[in-house]
């Protein structure tokens, strides 16, 4: 986080932020299941209206489907309260998953900036 974000949420395991303005939102560190469910109770007091919001998940980890499904409602819930959303460097799980449940169909006002791929080693 940096000293113009403010935290929303603070976790051993991970942490939320937000700009002042309530246009970006920061989700960083390793999310599973329980820690979804407490990301999203708290959005769900935080989304202001806004032409754009962005939502960065840069170091963001989804520890499980669970997890993954929970930031489908808060992707969800920011379009609600928002006339465009962007998701910055989202895992490749959660950008699979909005490309199949068709959230980035025609002319959606989601969009994946930088989606992040899988890092494995090869085999």
């Amino acid at each position: 986080m940096n000293f113009e974000e403010k935290i929303l949420l603070s976790h051993q395991s991970y942490e939320l932020g937000k700009t002042a303005s309530g246009e970006r939102y920061t989700l960083a560190g390793d999310l599973d299941a329980e820690g979804a469910a407490r990301v999203l109770e708290a959005m769900e007091a935080q989304v202001l209206s806004t032409d754009l919001t962005s939502l960065d998940l840069e170091d963001l980890e989804l520890l499980d489907g669970v997890a993954v499904a929970r930031m489908v409602d808060l992707t969800r819930l920011l379009l609600s309260a928002s006339g465009r959303v962007q998701v910055l460097k989202s895992p490749q799980s959660l950008a699979h998953t909005l490309y199949r449940v068709g959230m980035l169909e025609g002319d959606s006002r989601l969009e994946l900036i930088e989606p992040r791929e899988e890092e494995g080693a090869p085999n």
